[in-house]
């Protein structure tokens, strides 16, 4: 797979979806509801796409003064990312509808949001844009792997759909960042050492406060911990082995780096190696 056309103008970029286009009434049942592991993914993804309005109000005011970065993150990119939670949300509760998803929710709110503060944000505009790459490079491989492993055809064209938005969130931010760039010139190191900062918490600190809350609704009899997240961890590497993304989500990563092309032609398949890994040891 190719890394995505960070040079197209940003009009073009990826069309709108809505959550009326998927097809709830028509989900293969049989083919996923009794795939726990499936209802702990998708229902730890919904809360975190559902806090998005934090992320943006911090966004926000970070980029206050920037009207073209506010009215994308204002217009497209906030109500995107709370499509996604809307609409993993209503799939969650259509296939198991015993699971109390606000009762969890709320749990994975007050655990998270005290680690969700401006203050959190990169130094310069720039920086920021290099982690928020990270962070779409992130989600758009996680959902990538979940379209091709999906077990069930509506949940594969929904996941479809929010793959591609995250990529298309990934030029937006890369857009973002090459402008900035030119007034700040941050140095290569500066943008390697963001890169290697968020790539050691990229799914980390959310993903275990989201799979805590599922758990303690799912299963309240159970405690969730550092081990039972770790074997969690441990499962997805099986998953993503042979079907997670890597060269894609490996030439996302490099391109903030701006590296001569014989560089990063030299580097890719190194990176794809270690990638390979660190996923799915």
């Amino acid at each position: 797979m190719s890394t995505p056309d960070t040079r197209l103008p940003l009009a073009t970029q990826h069309a709108h979806w809505s959550i009326d286009q998927i097809a709830f009434d028509r989900i293969a049942h049989e083919r996923i509801v009794s795939e726990e592991t499936w209802l702990y993914v998708l229902a730890a993804a919904s809360f975190v796409e559902s806090l998005s309005d934090l992320y943006a109000r911090n966004l926000l005011e970070y980029m206050a003064n920037d009207p073209e970065a506010s009215r994308w993150l204002r217009e497209r990119w906030e109500p995107e990312e709370l499509q996604h939670g809307r609409a993993l949300r209503h799939y969650v509760e259509t296939v198991w509808p015993a699971f109390d998803w606000p009762a969890a929710f709320d749990g994975f709110c007050a655990d998270y949001r005290p680690h969700c503060k401006p203050e959190l944000l990169e130094p310069t505009r720039a920086l920021e844009m290099v982690a928020r790459c990270v962070i779409e490079t992130g989600t758009s491989g996680l959902y990538g792997l979940l379209h091709r492993i999906s077990p069930e055809p509506v949940l594969t064209t929904l996941v479809g759909h929010i793959r591609n938005d995250e990529v298309g969130h990934y030029k937006y931010f890369y857009h973002f960042f090459l402008r900035y760039r030119e007034a700040e010139r941050p140095s290569r190191w500066q943008v390697a050492r963001v890169l290697r900062h968020r790539l050691g918490g990229v799914g980390q600190e959310d993903a275990y406060l989201a799979l805590k809350n599922v758990v303690a609704v799912r299963n309240p009899d159970q405690t969730f911990n550092t081990q039972k997240f770790q074997r969690f961890q441990h499962m997805a590497g099986r998953w993503a082995r042979t079907d997670y993304p890597y060269d894609m989500t490996v030439k996302m990563l490099l391109k903030p780096l701006r590296l001569p092309g014989f560089i990063n032609h030299l580097a890719l398949p190194l990176l794809v190696y270690q990638a390979r890994r660190i996923v799915a040891p």
